[in-house]
């Protein structure tokens, strides 16, 4: 077998250059610089001469100046055996192009305690408030009001793979009681109890506060419609973490302007995939706006910590792959 050609983004590669040292695989490194530049083997050469065999599609592959590149990459390397993703989801079409083509694709959960805490933060700020109290500072008023606890409520978690097990971990510290939504249940979730796709609507009114953080697919596309946000409770808090394409937006408006739910969390909207996808500006969406709306561009997973946890994790699956490991830890398949 040759020597397999691996190729990474050289901001990537010089940053945890110690690690890919210290692992010191038989492997050769194609250090991807610009559109024009690839350096392998020492060598200035054409990127879409580079012989890949394995992608890490860090951020600068995926949405940073080296994107098209990496997408011409990937659709044209003859022996691409494996990419490593720097997400968890692979709904993307560059992803599921990977797959169509054959070879093998691997995820990336490192961004779940990033998220989980932006799930705690937002609820925890809605809860107490912190715009009013913030208001209050600007008038030099300090008026003393109760605020919602955490304590005693009720989550239900959409989607309890890495991501709803580290919110419920966090919810449950508080004093919350949880309860998971999950296809194929392990057993081993985090969560006081355990339910069904088809038992969610006969839960939603015991929830305080609704996360989703399930995979996209067609059995959870526009699932939070009319009827889901009207089985909810009243006053309860809705939080997307997920992908835009699963919540009615309209009727996720309807709901909150009628005063049924207390408010949403939107970190995925259609604002930002608008953005994402099609390069389309939406600044006249009423998302921007509204009151009892916070609106996030899709940066719940940007703490600083998974920076070091994706290149370990690539430097462990690289490791595995070289091994002939057999699926690969969180493998994708079509």
């Amino acid at each position: 077998m040759s020597i397999p050609c691996v190729v990474i983004a050289k901001p990537a590669y010089e940053q945890w250059k110690p690690l890919f040292d210290a692992a010191n695989f038989p492997v050769r490194y194609a250090l991807i610089e610009s559109a024009e530049v690839a350096i392998l083997d020492g060598k200035e050469v054409a990127p879409a001469d580079v012989p890949a065999n394995v992608v890490w599609l860090t951020i600068e592959a995926l949405r940073g100046p080296l994107r098209r590149t990496f997408k011409h990459l990937l659709e044209t390397a003859p022996d691409l055996q494996w990419a490593q993703s720097l997400g968890a989801g692979t709904d993307i079409p560059l992803l599921q192009d990977i797959l169509q083509r054959g070879a093998r694709l691997t995820a990336a959960h490192v961004s779940a305690i990033s998220i989980a805490e932006f799930v705690m933060r937002t609820v925890l700020e809605r809860f107490h408030r912190a715009d009013e109290r913030r208001v209050s500072r600007d008038e030099k008023d300090y008026p003393r009001d109760d605020f919602r606890e955490i304590c005693g409520t009720t989550w239900l978690i959409y989607g309890m793979g890495a991501i709803g097990s580290r919110t419920s971990e966090r919810a449950r510290a508080f004093g919350a009681r949880t309860i998971g939504v999950r296809r194929n249940p392990t057993s081993s979730e985090p969560v006081d109890e355990m339910i069904a796709p088809a038992a969610v609507p006969d839960n939603l009114g015991l929830a305080d506060v609704v996360v989703f953080s399930m995979p996209s697919t067609p059995e959870t596309q526009g699932i939070a419609n009319a009827d889901f946000f009207a089985r909810m409770k009243p006053g309860a808090v809705f939080v997307n973490v997920a992908r835009a394409a699963q919540v009615d937006e309209d009727a996720l408006l309807a709901a909150l302007d009628s005063g049924h739910l207390d408010y949403a969390i939107l970190d995925v909207h259609s604002v930002e995939e608008a953005w994402l996808y099609r390069k389309e500006r939406m600044d006249d969406s009423p998302l921007w706006t509204h009151p009892k709306i916070l609106l996030s561009p899709h940066g719940a997973g940007h703490g600083d910590g998974r920076h070091l946890r994706i290149a370990e994790l690539f430097i462990d699956n690289l490791r595995r792959f070289l091994a002939d490991e057999n699926p690969l830890p969180d493998e994708a398949w079509l």
